[in-house]
Parts: C-alpha cells; structure tokens; sequence
C-alpha cells in the first residue's frame, strides 16, 4: 500500500513539475507596471498563463502558483525583461 502511494505521488509529482517546465520554456517576459513615461518593469509568464490582452488566466495560475513564484523568484527574475523573450498584450477593438 505505501509503495503504490510512493510511486503515485512521483507520478504525479513528475507530471506536476514537468507540465509547468514546458510551459516555462515558451513562456515570455510581459509588461508588469505601466508608468507617465511607459513601461515600467516586465514580469515572466509562462505560456497560456495569459491571454491575447495581458489578463491572467486564473485557471492555469492557482494550480501553478508555488512553482510560478519560485521561477520568477529565483530563475526569470529580470524586472528589465532583457534576458528573455518579451511579448506586448494586444489592445482590444474599441
């Protein structure tokens, strides 16, 4: 009984961590805070976190959050957004 609650939660661990590093890895850097002057510090999101507009998609950040937080913590942590790919929101039509 343990040995399969072992290997399940590896399963799912795997899955878990391996789920977030693919969409990590076609991620982008987006523009974080506006200011008077522009753009004022970009913050990583990984791909499908967010839609055409910039607006978080709740579904894929909650269950993501934890690894979310320590990859923008410790790994894609340029507010400058130059050491990796960057991606505007599309202005929706008026």
């Amino acid at each position: 009984m343990r040995r399969n609650f072992a290997i399940l939660s590896l399963v799912f661990l795997t899955a878990y961590l391996g789920s977030y590093l693919a969409l990590s890895l076609g991620g982008a850097y987006m523009p974080a805070t506006y200011g008077t002057n522009g753009i004022k510090d970009w913050a990583w999101t990984p791909r499908g976190f967010a839609d055409k507009a910039g607006r978080l998609r709740i579904g894929l950040f909650v269950p993501f959050f934890p690894l979310f937080w320590i990859d923008s913590r410790y790994w894609h942590n340029d507010w400058t957004g130059l050491s990796g790919p960057q991606t505007m929101p599309v202005r929706p039509p008026r």
